[in-house]
């Protein structure tokens, strides 16, 4: 389904019945990458998943993308959807129920680039977030490694010549630990079909993005003030445990998840990565209640 808001037509899709919970891809995905995920969170929350600016169907507008503008661009994803089930309602008692500004609140799930967006939009719109996930995301405490810095730029030079196949390849080989597309060649030819499903120059603008914010100064984490759930993996290249300890140390109150995966933990482990998130969910909501 497609929707304008902030100002591009944006691609999302809807499952289930609850309180908004939004999952955000990192770069080089887009929201089909979530199909461990959607059949089982739908069960028990409104799942808001969408295509981030210049990735998958949502629009690839030139300029820079940058965090904060990633950031406004899913907030204000929520509230046109909230618009939207407003205009579908068909009594004053749900139009009243709808109309509410706890009807554009949500949960916040982004993996990789997609938690940097999430804990943006955290910190600039703390009274929409309830309750953060970083998934196998940096919060920006450390300039990135000299080899990631080499590998970004390799991929930026491919994408220059659109090669999206190889770049795709590349970013999937680089999501999972160690031995694993020869243990489970179904599962990474799957979710590497979601990568060629992307435009060559929006992924190549969103990595921009990605060098942009790693050259600048890190978010200030003492202006987050919901729950935060941290989830890393044991041998992922990209957010790695300790980087992870010192997001947790950095994030007050911040919860600590290590599994035993690669950085693409929601697929390598959706069993266990997917019970982590909803026990934390299940923590939040019963704190509040």
């Amino acid at each position: 389904m497609k929707i304008k808001a902030n100002n591009i037509n944006m691609n999302y899709d809807v499952n289930g019945k609850g309180e908004n919970l939004v999952l955000i891809h990192g770069a080089g995905d887009n929201l089909n990458m979530w199909y461990h995920q959607v059949p089982i969170f739908s069960k028990s929350y409104y799942v808001i998943t969408y295509d981030v600016r210049g990735a998958g169907k949502t629009d690839s507008p030139k300029g820079d993308y940058s965090i904060s503008l990633l950031a406004e661009d899913v907030c204000e994803l929520v509230k046109a959807i909230a618009f939207v089930n407003l205009m579908s309602v068909d009594s004053m008692e749900q139009m009243v129920k709808a109309s509410r500004p706890e009807e554009a609140q949500c949960f916040l799930l982004g993996y990789s680039m997609g938690g940097r967006i999430a804990l943006e939009a955290a910190i600039k719109h703390p009274e929409m977030v309830k309750a953060l996930v970083l998934a196998n995301s940096s919060v920006g405490l450390a300039p990135p490694s000299p080899e990631a810095a080499e590998r970004r730029q390799a991929l930026l030079e491919l994408l220059s010549k659109g090669d999206i196949k190889k770049v795709a390849e590349m970013m999937t080989t680089n999501a999972f630990s160690p031995g694993f597309r020869s243990k489970n060649p179904s599962e990474f030819e799957r979710y590497m079909k979601v990568k060629l499903q992307n435009k060559p120059e929006g992924l190549a603008r969103m990595m921009q993005s990605l060098a942009t914010a790693a050259a600048s100064s890190p978010p200030d984490l003492s202006k987050v003030k919901c729950p935060v759930l941290i989830i890393v993996g044991e041998n992922d290249a990209y957010m790695g445990v300790e980087q992870g300890k010192q997001a947790q140390q950095a994030i007050a109150g911040s919860k600590l998840v290590v599994l035993p995966s690669g950085h693409a933990s929601a697929i390598e482990l959706p069993d266990r990565f997917n019970s982590a998130v909803l026990e934390f969910l299940s923590e939040v909501r019963g704190s509040t209640t």
